[in-house]
């Protein structure tokens, strides 16, 4: 790589004032900003234009700011938004506020840069001052070690995002940071709590852009905990991967749309792409529980700011349609949104029609079931992650023989509520009712056992019935809402309780049923079933398998069981997961202090 001094030496050019209007698009509860910023705006201290400058200057040059102001401002992951919205007011701002804003939307000026191995990316770097990078360069290629790590990722994620992934290449800004390549300027972002940010260049719906990013990721900010206890996050180099898959998505994604309207989007699906690109890094984790554990609020609500992470939380959408579907919706979604210059969500529910005739109704609805079942509800066949997820804890509504309780509530569009129904041992079964305000919904049922879960549609009317509901562990009743605009729907929830309303009688004596198939014959079945009956509530269950002398092979603890039939299956795997031999195996039941003994053969051919 050939190293070129820039035109100019000078330092970094600070920024001063934008315009009354970025406030609005900084978010109504002024989060961006340091305390004493929104107290002085509260109080009149400073009026809107000076608020906004002030909120802009913290994160781009923080030691500009009057000393009366400066303060540690809040962790911001990715500062992009600002500057969509700082270039967005540009365009109607009078002239001595579009004078500001050019000044804030400006490049940075730093001494050299190199163009990538690829040919794709110019880096810009200091090796003096303030933005310097560590010269360190064990190579000896003439560029600092942290520049060439920096040219080697970019050129790694456009390989990535353009070529195996199938988005369109970014337009070209004409040569304005040197020449045709995106341009990545490398900076002291740590002292203003910042990951990386991205600048659209240009006025219109679409446009190049270029991205700042860290000079060392080695503040104490990065690998710190934003936001979800347990999920610090990246530093140093893997920092430096994970912001590079970030912000050159969203270089990519402003050569589809760019508007403000897209913000959340833009986050969302960005910090999404961190996790396509760096799976092992999971550094997306330190962002889910600020969507997961606010189910009631709307996918698309909220500005990106320090104090509302929501939009990264949101990342939890890009995993959901990937998982369900494949990552190519993601990329239909903004394909969507280039040919129609907006964020809609009628765009979104276009690009999912491709895939799913139920469109965004129906994802948004599945995705409110998978996000049941996370941390210690996970189950194998929704999030592929989700034991590394937060649970959002919710208590079961308690249910008296002959009764109606009820449970009621406010959700947004695009949102969804759960109501928990815990059988214990209770005979019987209930039915369910809802009200619902007017609009689009979905209801889906849950019933959760040991042996897997039954997801039923129960459309958005209607009572729902579901006799013998001491059969499952768990009852949830999963109500989203799926209209694109909306706030505080109400809905409320009756719940009937019947101990007559079984689907059975209860059997007559504690037994184990012959097993099917037997003998087992592992290499050409799944499994086999063994099925018992109890003719009372048990406490302590238990199913044990053991060797014709008695060694033990496998225990399955069941916990509390009431009177009814169930099955159990075996895959032929000991406690280690290791298949056994062939031979005669003994299964005994445990329950309500008796036990059953029954004997399988197991062949392996």
């Amino acid at each position: 790589m050939n190293v070129v001094r820039s035109p100019s030496c000078a330092e970094s050019v600070s920024v001063v004032a934008v315009a009354t209007a970025l406030l609005l698009c900084l978010g109504a509860e002024g989060a961006s900003a340091g305390v004493k910023i929104a107290d002085a705006h509260a109080t009149g201290v400073l009026d809107a234009h000076m608020t906004a400058a002030y909120q802009l200057l913290e994160r781009r040059d923080p030691d500009a700011l009057p000393a009366a102001y400066q303060e540690t401002p809040e962790p911001l992951f990715c500062a992009t938004h600002l500057a969509v919205a700082a270039n967005e007011l540009l365009q109607t701002a009078p002239q001595a506020a579009g004078k500001i804003l050019l000044e804030a939307l400006q490049r940075p000026r730093l001494a050299f840069s190199v163009v990538s191995p690829a040919g794709h990316f110019r880096l810009h770097y200091d090796i003096e001052g303030r933005e310097a990078v560590d010269p360190v360069d064990d190579d000896g290629n003439g560029i600092p070690d942290y520049v060439d790590y920096t040219a080697a990722i970019a050129d790694s994620m456009w390989a990535l995002e353009i070529v195996d992934m199938g988005y369109r290449e970014p337009p070209i800004d004409a040569g304005a940071g040197g020449g045709d390549e995106i341009d990545i300027y490398i900076l002291d972002l740590g002292r203003s709590q910042n990951y990386g940010i991205t600048y659209p260049t240009s006025s219109g719906a679409t446009g190049p852009s270029f991205f700042e990013i860290d000079n060392d990721f080695a503040d104490p900010i990065y690998g710190s905990t934003f936001a979800c206890p347990g999920n610090p996050g990246t530093r140093e180099l893997d920092a430096l991967r994970v912001t590079i898959a970030h912000e050159f998505f969203h270089v990519i994604q402003f050569g589809y749309y760019q508007g403000s309207d897209g913000r959340w989007w833009q986050e969302a699906s960005a910090t999404w792409m961190e996790d396509v690109a760096y799976p092992s890094l999971d550094d997306y984790l330190q962002y889910v529980c600020t969507f997961l554990l606010v189910p009631r609020r709307s996918l698309d609500s909220g500005i990106p700011s320090a104090g509302d992470l929501h939009a990264y939380g949101a990342s939890v959408f890009g995993h959901f349609l990937a998982q369900r579907y494949n990552r190519d919706v993601v990329r239909f979604i903004w394909e969507e949104n280039g040919q129609r210059l907006s964020n809609s969500l009628e765009n979104f529910h276009r690009a999912i029609l491709t895939v799913d005739d139920e469109g965004l109704d129906g994802a948004h609805a599945d995705m409110g079931v998978w996000a049941y079942f996370t941390g210690e509800r996970f189950r194998p066949g929704f999030f592929e992650e989700g034991e590394k997820y937060p649970e959002n804890f919710i208590l079961p509504l308690p249910v008296i023989a002959g009764a109606t309780v009820a449970d009621s509530g406010r959700i947004d569009h695009l949102a969804t509520t759960y109501v928990r129904l815990d059988p214990r041992l209770l005979p019987g079964g209930v039915t369910i009712d809802t009200e619902l305000a007017r609009g689009r919904w979905r209801r889906q049922l849950l019933l959760i056992g040991d042996d897997g879960v039954e997801v039923r549609d129960v459309g958005d009317v209607g009572t729902i019935v579901v006799p013998g509901w001491n059969a499952y562990e768990d009852i949830v009743l999963v109500i989203s809402n799926v209209d694109f605009i909306g706030l505080g729907l109400e809905y409320k929830v009756s719940v009937h309780y019947d101990p007559d309303m079984t689907d059975a009688p209860a059997p007559s004596a504690l037994a184990l049923l012959p097993t099917y198939p037997n003998p087992f014959r592992p290499t050409q079945d799944d499994d086999t079933t063994i099925t018992f009956e109890l003719n009372r509530n048990s406490q302590i269950t238990s199913l044990s398998i053991y060797t014709a002398d008695g060694a033990i092979v496998r225990r399955f603890d069941l916990g509390a069981r009431s009177a009814r039939r169930y099955a159990v299956r075996w895959d032929g795997a000991n406690e280690e997961g290791v298949l056994v031999g062939s031979g005669l195996y003994h299964y005994v039941l445990e329950a309500a202090g008796q036990h059953r003994r029954a004997t399988l053969a197991l062949i392996r051919d």
